[in-house]
């Protein structure tokens, strides 16, 4: 019911219900550490062709709030350095 044309769909594409009116998008790649947490990482193209990689997570805190803040920000801090990684790849690359 998209807009997308039938054969329209990637090779890496889900090619179902995932499929929205204005995107493709992948299967998930689950990655699962029991008690710890969870990521998952979707490849998603837009209406006008840019790819992305949709990442989502969820992080197992601690009870202890100071604790749960210094993960929080371990988290991020961490995720901004694989984003500018990324990012540093990508302009090389192009």
């Amino acid at each position: 019911m998209g807009r997308h044309a039938r054969g329209a769909h990637t090779g890496w594409c889900a090619a179902d219900h995932r499929c929205n009116l204005t995107e493709h998008r992948s299967d998930d790649l689950v990655v699962t550490l029991p008690g710890f947490g969870r990521a998952v990482l979707t490849r998603v193209r837009d209406e006008r062709g840019r790819e992305y990689g949709e990442l989502r997570a969820r992080i197992a805190l601690d009870g202890d709030e100071y604790t749960a803040r210094v993960q929080l920000r371990t988290a991020l801090t961490d995720l901004r350095a694989l984003l500018s990684r990324a990012a540093e790849y990508t302009r090389r690359a192009a």
